[in-house]
């Protein structure tokens, strides 16, 4: 391949400002059910307090996965001041989920991984789903603030059509680091839905989410290509410093290149299977080359001590993109679309259950359950 070439590739398969157009926007929505809402949580259980609110609102449980700072008995006593149903769980490091071949991939990459728990939290409440035969579950952050009810209730009811239905995110917008840094320099770029606020169709081909940044959008790629995802309603997400510590854009870097590639294969119409070592350097390439004229117009324009932090953050994906081998990532998406198949018989092995709490006996986690009376 000449270099020439290679320049096009790059140019063909690089970072897109936005994938608006892999979404729909029905005008008319008929209000559906959403049985459950699934809230991955670190924060102190007070944080809880808008989700159990909605889930009284709604005669729904919130499903609160807690670790860190949060606590499963202390969420339910704030239910039961708030006289909301809720399902609390502490998410320790052993469950019965199956051990995905394309996490041990990445966490053998020791520059590369990402340690956090959200990726087991929300598998965890598809399994939880499936096996309380619920026909569809929420994913909301613990930093989203503003759903309404109605705007829940919509969102289930979009899943008659769609098997993906989110909340556009109209607070501080959620990218990654490289992409915040865009958009402090004044090159365009968009916020794409994911799983801080969507709901989804559960059954035996409901994907898994990876532990990888963007597992969100691995969720949407599935086997060839992104899911429709329909949009309805907005949230806001807390505001938070993305170049607070150089540590985030390292930890995000692989699964932003990964993302915004399959990503990018989709907006060429080009299936996930295009995605070869080939396609993989070209990517890379041009990713490198966008960081470098993000540092270069910072530089120009900004010499204060956050822009210092911005141009440290931006050395370190850069670094961290130098060091992905394209092969690696055919590995990894080879790893990946197995684990599908894994995720897909584990899901339609899970038993019946009408209780929550033996549900997630069954799963290895101990559930406190506050059920407001009738």
């Amino acid at each position: 391949m000449t270099a020439a070439l290679q320049r096009s590739a790059g140019r063909a398969v690089g970072h897109r400002y936005s994938h608006g157009h892999l979404l729909s926007h029905p005008q008319e929505v008929v209000p559906g059910d959403v049985p459950a809402i699934v809230v991955p949580t670190i924060r102190y259980p007070a944080g809880m307090r808008d989700s159990l609110r909605l889930a009284r609102e709604l005669n729904r449980p919130v499903v609160a996965m807690c670790s860190r700072w949060s606590d499963a008995e202390v969420v339910r006593k704030e239910a039961e001041l708030l006289d909301a149903p809720v399902i609390a769980v502490d998410v320790s490091g052993v469950t019965t989920l199956p051990t995905f071949a394309c996490d041990v991939l990445l966490a053998g990459q020791r520059k590369l991984r990402r340690a956090t728990d959200v990726s087991v939290k929300r598998n965890l409440g598809l399994a939880l789903a499936r096996m309380m035969r619920w026909p569809h579950v929420a994913f909301l952050d613990d930093d989203i603030t503003g759903l309404q009810a109605d705007t829940l209730r919509k969102a289930g009811g979009l899943l008659r059509d769609y098997n993906v239905s989110a909340m556009r995110n109209v607070g501080y917008p959620d990218n990654s680091v490289v992409c915040h840094a865009r958009r402090e320099v004044g090159l365009p770029q968009d916020v794409f839905v994911g799983g801080g606020a969507m709901a989804v169709r559960v059954n035996a081909r409901t994907p898994f989410f990876p532990t990888v940044y963007n597992e969100d959008w691995l969720f949407l790629v599935g086997r060839r290509n992104v899911e429709q995802v329909a949009v309805h309603g907005r949230v806001s997400q807390q505001p938070y410093d993305p170049f607070l510590s150089p540590e985030r854009a390292r930890s995000e870097e692989f699964g932003d290149c990964l993302a915004e590639g399959l990503f990018s294969l989709s907006d060429l119409e080009r299936p996930m299977q295009a995605a070869d070592e080939r396609f993989w350097r070209a990517f890379l390439d041009n990713r490198i080359a966008m960081i470098d004229d993000i540092l270069a117009r910072l530089r120009r324009q900004r010499r204060d001590e956050r822009g210092a932090r911005i141009v440290e953050a931006l050395k370190v994906a850069r670094g961290r993109c130098q060091i992905i081998d394209p092969a690696f990532c055919v590995a990894y998406l080879r790893a990946w679309q197995a684990d599908l198949d894994v995720w897909k018989r584990y899901q339609s092995g899970l038993p019946a259950y009408d209780d929550p709490v033996a549900a997630f006996a069954a799963l290895g986690l101990k559930a406190y359950v506050h059920r407001p009376a009738p």
